[in-house]
Parts: C-alpha cells; structure tokens; sequence
C-alpha cells in the first residue's frame, strides 16, 4: 500500500521538541514494559519501551529525566485482513535527527525483530520518500537472506500474491507499479515473509 506522500503528520509532532516532549510523556504516563531487542545494546540514559496492547514501541531518551523526549518511535499493526496471513506493519516509523550516530540502523533492526517475531511484514498505505528507501532496502536484504518477496495489487486481484524472484525484477518490473501519487497505490502492497506463501 503506498502511496508517496512527502511528509507525515508524525514527523512534525515529534521533530518539535515541545510537542515531542508532550507525546513523551503522554506514553510513559500509561506505564509502558521494557523492551528489548536482541541486536541492540542502549547506552545509558536510554530506554527501549513497549505500551500495554503491543503495538507503539519507544525509545526513550532520558538525559534530562523530568523532561524525557521520543529518540524513536514505531507503532505496528498485526492483522489477518490484508493477505489472509496474519502479518505485522509498521505504520509509523520516526527516528530523531538529534541521535544519528545511536540510530544508524536502529529501523533496520527493530524491522528484522519484528520479522523474526511475526514471520511476514508488510507495506503501509503511505510512504514518505524515506520510507520508501527503507523498504527497497529491506526488500534487497530480503533477498539477500533467501526470504519470500512478494507484491499485491488489491484493485485488481484481491489478496492473491505475485511471487517477486529477484532483485533485476523488482526494480524492473515490480517498483514501478508499487509506488505512485494516486490514491489506487494505497491498495498495493510488498510482502517480505520468512515462509513461502505460496505454491
């Protein structure tokens, strides 16, 4: 699903440092769990948070301890509606400009935990140019680690996948017809799974 868009109501929130302090706050006042990762070591001062139903995940920046701020910040979304698999999409994905060396491949590691963890990923309905370097690189790392890619046009054939078998194929064929302006490309998804889905 993904629409261009060039920028996220999101980024704007918590790019301003009242605003992010504001969203901060707001999610440690519902007594988020700790959260970890396994590739990832915090240094300190930082704390990596989840909330109660499962699906924001925070790291916290904590160096001024009355007034923490969000450093990054994704919420996901796990359904069996979009493909009839159960799947997992991160439907905002926000890391700080102030933390660049902490954050370098920070996204690209909570995205492959989320993989371990749910098994299939899947394309939001929006992304901003960012997001959509992030998934092609995803996609490539994909196929890299000789996982399943796939792509979805729902406008014309419902839930059924077309199976992507290399990289010269979706950057030729397939990353063409995923991304564009219109609202019809939010009903166009990419679908990275460790299992094969079909036949």
């Amino acid at each position: 699903m993904l629409q261009n868009i060039q920028q996220a109501d999101f980024d704007e929130v918590l790019k301003k440092p009242s605003s992010n302090k504001v969203q901060a706050k707001r999610f440690l006042a519902k007594y988020p769990s700790n959260y970890s990762v396994d590739s990832i070591v915090l240094p300190e001062k930082f704390e990596l948070k989840i909330n109660k139903k499962k699906n924001a995940i925070r790291l916290i920046d904590r160096a001024d301890f009355d007034n923490p701020r969000i450093a990054y910040a994704v919420d996901i979304e796990v359904t069996e509606e979009k493909i009839n698999h159960k799947s997992c999409t991160q439907v905002i994905v926000w890391a700080s400009p102030e933390n660049e060396e902490l954050l370098i491949g920070f996204p690209r590691k909570v995205f492959n935990h989320l993989l371990q963890q749910y098994v299939i990923m899947i394309t939001d309905k929006q992304q901003t140019p960012d997001g959509k370097r992030f998934w092609e690189r995803r996609i490539i790392q994909a196929f890299n680690d000789n996982h399943f890619v796939y792509f979805c046009d729902k406008n014309k054939n419902g839930n059924v996948l077309q199976s992507i078998l290399n990289k010269d194929d979706f950057f030729e064929i397939f990353e063409p017809l995923g991304w564009g302006n219109d609202a019809a490309h939010q009903h166009k998804l990419f679908v990275i799974s460790l299992d094969p889905l079909i036949n």
